[in-house]
């Protein structure tokens, strides 16, 4: 049986709650080679002891499986809520794989230490691995092409650069916030997120995007709408990413929630005359099928937005029962409430994405629930 044929049988296994045997048949595919395996044993491994899920990814590192210790980076830095891990940890096991070509270690090396001057060493390396993607994710940074001319340091200064890293960790957590309104708890933070990480999820996730579709609040289907035009794409569990995590973690300190308490984040991108008229996130209608959508995590309370692209004509976030208008500045935040504390609706949350009149616009938004969600329960539980 080859390894693809392991793994498939193993999901099955998962599939039919016969975890054990698929737990088995998974460290089969590992034990013959397959990365995926391994990784996927790894955080199997992750939910029962995290002690040994760690000793096993550093055996593997040591038998030359790439991807390893990033994935042990990733699980420290976004799912060991214990905290017993240092900045310096993650660093190391970062830059490990990133000076042996790791693309995703560099990347994500690049998202904590965002334009900090130390931060050098790992676009030179960046630029050498890929010329393109380089182009693609710091346009801003590489715009004069001067990192084309410029050979690799030899030996970068590894505590400097430790140091470097655990500052942009905490940077996480900071926010220079602007309070737009307070009966809905309208709140900007500028330039919360990195230029890597706006053009990281318009590059990856671009491709992706599908028409927009809204729920008729009385049948309870989802349909292609003119209310709303554009395009969008679902970030499930089997997209996330150190960049992906790194945002939601961003998101979830700005707004002050847990992140089991979020649905999927979604990319979504309008073109030219594209928009969402005036609306409300919170669920509402009297039908079944929205009634149905409260057992998961109960009312959406808040909302999040991350727009990851300046627009510089039109395509506001505007509030028409406050007479606000929201311009959409590239590594920006938003947030706002959806309903009070008795769970009753904010009318005053009723907003509408206004139609871009020049270029086009990307932008995530995540909507948080009153409790936890499905989402919540399968990545962080």
């Amino acid at each position: 049986m080859n390894t693809q044929d392991l793994i498939r049988q193993a999901l099955v296994c998962f599939n039919q709650n016969q975890r054990a045997q698929g737990k088995a048949l998974m460290l089969s595919a590992a034990q013959a080679g397959s990365v995926a395996a391994v990784l996927y044993y790894a955080d199997l491994l992750f939910k029962e002891d995290k002690a040994a899920a760690y000793s096993y990814l550093a055996e593997q590192w040591q038998q030359g499986i790439a991807g390893t210790l990033h994935r042990r980076a990733l699980l420290r830095c976004f799912f060991d809520t214990d905290g017993s891990h240092s900045a310096a940890e993650l660093f190391d096991d970062l830059h490990q794989e990133a000076v042996n070509g790791d693309l995703q270690s560099v990347i994500a090396l690049l998202s904590v230490l965002g334009d900090n001057t130390n931060s050098e060493f790992y676009r030179i390396l960046l630029q050498q691995f890929s010329p393109q993607l380089s182009g693609q994710l710091l346009a801003g940074q590489n715009a004069t092409g001067e990192l084309m001319q410029q050979p690799l340091p030899s030996l970068p200064d590894l505590e400097a650069l430790r140091q470097s890293f655990a500052s942009g960790l905490q940077q996480w957590q900071l926010f220079h916030c602007t309070d737009l309104n307070t009966e809905i708890g309208l709140v900007c933070a500028t330039a919360a997120l990195t230029e890597l990480e706006c053009n990281y999820m318009m590059l990856r996730f671009g491709t992706l995007l599908q028409p927009s579709l809204i729920v008729d609040p009385h049948t309870g289907a989802a349909t292609q709408n003119p209310y709303r035009t554009g395009s969008m794409v679902a970030i499930g569990p089997e997209y996330l990413d150190w960049v992906t995590l790194a945002i939601e973690y961003k998101m979830s300190f700005f707004a002050g929630f847990a992140r089991q308490q979020g649905e999927v984040m979604n990319l979504i991108h309008y073109d030219k005359q594209q928009r969402y008229l005036p609306h409300f996130d919170a669920i509402v209608g009297d039908s079944a099928s929205l009634a149905a959508q409260l057992p998961n995590g109960g009312q959406r309370q808040l909302t999040v937005l991350a727009y990851l692209n300046t627009v510089t004509a039109g395509g506001e976030t505007s509030f028409p029962k406050l007479g606000i208008k929201v311009q959409a500045r590239a590594g920006d935040l938003l947030m706002f409430r959806n309903i009070d504390a008795a769970g009753k609706v904010l009318q005053a949350s009723y907003h509408a994405g206004e139609p871009v009149l020049a270029g086009d616009k990307w932008l995530l938004s995540k909507w948080v629930r009153q409790g936890v969600t499905d989402y919540g329960t399968l990545t962080y539980s």
